[in-house]
C-alpha cells in the first residue's frame, strides 16, 4: 500500500484560504448505481478503499487517528514526485483525516460511526484541516494527464456500519468556495500503526553530509509564498522515483518556504508551528521536521540507508541554512541543523540542482 500523497502532505501543509460558507450536513444520498461516477445532486460517488492507516493511542490522548484514502478508479498512479493520483480521467482519490475513539482490537480497527466536523486540532470526532483533500485526474492531453488538489476549508463527515461495510457521506466547502460533496459504501481496511515502536533514528553524535547531486521541486505556490523542496544526495546511485538514494547513503531533505517567484536561494531558519504541526508559511523558514510512527519522516530530515540497506531518519528539529545561487549553473547550500536525537546535521556543499520532474 502506496500512502506517498500523504507524506507530501506533512512535508508541506497545503495553503487554506479563510472561508464563510459552511458546508451542510450531509444527507444520505439514494443508493447510486453501480457505474454512476456522479448523483443527479452533484455527490461524487467513491466505491473503492485505496488503503488507510491507524493509529492507535500513539499519543497518549485515548483517542485514534483514522487515516484513508477512497476513490472511483480502479488504478491508483503517481506522479514524478512519487504522489499518489487517479490514473484514469474523471476519478477522483479522496483523502479523509478523522480522529474518533480507540477500536477495541488494534489488530483490526473499526472508524468509529458517527458526525465528525471539521477541526485543526486533535479531539474526538474531529475530521482534521491539515491532511484531508481530494485529488482529480481532469483530463488527458497527448500523453499528460491534467491532476489537481482540491483543498477544503470546512467539512463534515458521517460514518455508518452497513452490511456491506462502511457508509460514509462526506461535505466540504473548497478553498474557492464550492461544495464538493463525497458518498462512498463498502469494505475497508486499515494497516495497524498503533505499535509502531518509539522513535529512535539510531544516528548518535554529530553528522555530516557530503551531497554530490541535488533535486528540487516546487510544491506549491499561493502567489505570496512558495513552498520549495531541495534533495541533496550522498549518492548519484537513485531509487528509480529519484526520492531515495539507491545504495547505502544519505539525503538531506529540506522542506523550504520563500517568497513567490524566488527559487530557492536564501536564508532559512526553523519555521513555527501551531498545535497540530502546521507551519505558519512565511518567506525564509524550513519546515521543522517530524516522526509520524517510527517509519515515517516529513518536513525536513536527514534519511540514511544502511550497509543492511534499512533506513534511519534525524529530524531536524532546529538551526539554520543558506542557498546561494552562484550565477554559474551552482548552488551552495551551507546549514548546520539541531536533530531529534540532539546531534548536529551539517552540509558545505557546491554544485548543480537539476528539476525533480
Amino acid at each position: 500500500m502506496k500512502l506517498n500523497k500523504i507524506l507530501a502532505l506533512m512535508l508541506a501543509a497545503a495553503t487554506m484560504f479563510a472561508c464563510n460558507n459552511t458546508p451542510a450536513e450531509p444527507e444520505t444520498p439514494a443508493e447510486p448505481e453501480e457505474d454512476k461516477l456522479v448523483l443527479e445532486d452533484g455527490t461524487i460517488v467513491l466505491n473503492r478503499c485505496a488503503g488507510g492507516i491507524y493509529f492507535g493511542n500513539f499519543w497518549d490522548e485515548g483517542i485514534a487517528d483514522y487515516y484513508f484514502l477512497l476513490t472511483n478508479d480502479e488504478h491508483i498512479g503517481q506522479t514524478a514526485q512519487g504522489f499518489d493520483v487517479p490514473a484514469t480521467p474523471g476519478r477522483t482519490l479522496l483523502y479523509i483525516d478523522l480522529w474518533g475513539a480507540l477500536s477495541e482490537d488494534h489488530r483490526n480497527p473499526i472508524v468509529p460511526e458517527g458526525t465528525y466536523r471539521w477541526g485543526d486540532r486533535r479531539g474526538e470526532n474531529v475530521l482534521t484541516s491539515e491532511f484531508t483533500l481530494a485529488t482529480q485526474n481532469l483530463e488527458q492531453v497527448g500523453e499528460q494527464f491534467r491532476i489537481v488538489d482540491r483543498y477544503f476549508t470546512d467539512g463534515t463527515v458521517v460514518v455508518e456500519h452497513t452490511a456491506k461495510g462502511y457508509k460514509i457521506a462526506a461535505n466540504f466547502i473548497t478553498t474557492e468556495g464550492e461544495e464538493m460533496k463525497f458518498i462512498f459504501e463498502g469494505e475497508m481496511v486499515l494497516e495497524d500503526k498503533s505499535d509502531d515502536e518509539e522513535y529512535n533514528p539510531e544516528l548518535d553524535g554529530d553528522v555530516t553530509v557530503e551531497p554530490v547531486i541535488g533535486r528540487s521541486y516546487l510544491f506549491n505556490d499561493n502567489g505570496e509564498v512558495a513552498n520549495h523542496v531541495l534533495m541533496l544526495f550522498s549518492s548519484e546511485v537513485l531509487s528509480d522515483d529519484k526520492i531515495h538514494v539507491g545504495e547505502p547513503g544519505m539525503k538531506l531533505h529540506l522542506d523550504l518556504y520563500n517568497n513567490s517567484g524566488k527559487g530557492i536561494a536564501g536564508h532559512y531558519v526553523a519555521g513555527e508551528l501551531n498545535e497540530v504541526g502546521m507551519i505558519f508559511e512565511e518567506p525564509g523558514v524550513f519546515y521543522p521536521g517530524r516522526m509520524y510512527g517510527a517509519s515515517m519522516a516529513f518536513g525536513s530530515f536527514l534519511e540514511v540507508i544502511t550497509e543492511d540497506m534499512e533506513v534511519e531518519y534525524a529530524v531536524l528539529e532546529d538551526g539554520e541554512v543558506t542557498i546561494t545561487e552562484n550565477g554559474d549553473g551552482t548552488y551552495s547550500v551551507v546549514g548546520e541543523f539541531i536533530s531529534g536525537n540532539e546531534g548536529t546535521i551539517s552540509c558545505n556543499w557546491t554544485g548543480v540542482v537539476v528539476p525533480h520532474l
